[in-house]
């Protein structure tokens, strides 16, 4: 009996170890599943607040490219508009330099023709044939002041700007005392060439200012008459 005794006693002792055994190595086990699964959350809120720190640098950089765009546009747009009044004001000056240079032009004009040789330039004549250009094979007469040589030269040369033109010009005899100036007599019939004609000239600077006109009996008749300077 007493053996039995004995036997229940260590294999209760057994029991009661092995039972400490387990709980110690569970306990040790919920220890360290513990520290892990803290270690894991660390590394999460670590991940987190990385992710987050990076998403508001993200945001302060756009930010800033941002107003630095902006800036940049603002830029752009002043320096656009200030182009633009630079371009207006050399418009100006340039509109008022061309009628400077008109006035110029019309005065020169005015003085060789009171004072000077009356001449017709290489422009000039390019300017009457461009001008006359769909009137070619039309006739005018010339008139041209004997006695005075600056008048017969310039006649001259009109006669042959013209007939560079295309048109046929036949010289005429003058009677009485022509006009200062440029004149014409222009027929019924002939105002439409007459009109482009007299437009060419003024145009080209070899007069400057309107042509005196007349219109004869002769309805066929074009006839421009080549008098002393005014």
């Amino acid at each position: 009996m007493e053996r039995g005794l004995n036997w229940s006693t260590l294999a209760y002792v057994v029991f009661v170890c092995l039972a400490a055994a387990s709980s110690f190595f569970l306990a040790l086990f919920a220890g360290r599943l513990a520290a892990a699964k803290n270690a894991d959350l660390k590394t999460v809120e670590s991940t987190s607040a990385e992710a987050v720190a990076n998403a508001h640098a993200g945001a302060a950089r756009a930010n800033a490219q941002a107003e630095m765009a902006y800036k940049e546009k603002q830029r752009l747009e002043a320096d656009m508009a200030h182009a633009q009044a630079h371009h207006e004001q050399l418009r100006r000056e340039n509109l008022g330099l061309q009628l400077a240079v008109e006035k110029e032009r019309i005065a020169r004009l005015r003085l060789e023709e009171r004072f000077g040789v009356r001449h017709i330039g290489a422009a000039q004549r390019h300017s009457i044939q461009s001008s006359l250009a769909g009137f070619k094979g039309q006739r005018v007469s010339i008139v041209i002041l004997p006695g005075d040589a600056e008048t017969a030269a310039f006649g001259e040369e009109i006669k042959s700007t013209l007939e560079s033109a295309g048109v046929t010009v036949v010289a005429a005899q003058a009677f009485g005392q022509p006009e200062p100036g440029l004149t014409m007599e222009i027929g019924a019939n002939r105002r439409q060439f007459a009109t482009a004609l007299a437009k060419a000239l003024m145009n080209a600077g070899v007069c400057s200012g309107p042509i005196s006109a007349s219109e004869p009996d002769d309805a066929d008749l074009l006839e421009i008459m080549v008098g002393p300077r005014p």
